[in-house]
């Protein structure tokens, strides 16, 4: 989904992200339900994002980023209000270790010019 969200508002969100537990969780978590953060109100609107489980690729957990209904940035809010269930980027969870960041960071950037 092309969309027009800034990268400064997905890095602030990446940061709060706890990954350790993350990307524990995920492995472990049925596809399409939420692997961070908790669904509240609160966290809804506070991160703006959520992180959800994706489809396994080449036997790894993907992580599928979406906007929040209720979420605090303007943005982001119509951008789910739009369509909740938009990927606004994707990533695998590679265990040899290569940066998740880095590949969100990428597919989003990708996506926003789509």
């Amino acid at each position: 989904m092309p969309h027009d969200i800034s990268l400064k508002t997905l890095h602030k969100f990446l940061e709060k992200v706890p990954w350790t537990s993350v990307l524990q969780k995920a492995e472990n978590t049925p596809k399409g339900n939420r692997v961070f953060p908790s669904r509240s109100p609160k966290n809804d609107s506070s991160n703006n994002f959520r992180r959800d489980r994706g489809s396994d690729v080449d036997g790894k957990p993907e992580l599928v980023l979406q906007a929040n209904r209720n979420a605090e940035d303007k943005k982001l809010k119509q951008a789910a209000q739009k369509d909740s269930h938009a990927i606004l980027a994707k990533c695998v969870i590679d265990p040899s270790g290569i940066d998740v960041r880095d590949q969100i960071t990428a597919d989003f950037e990708k996506r926003k010019s789509s």
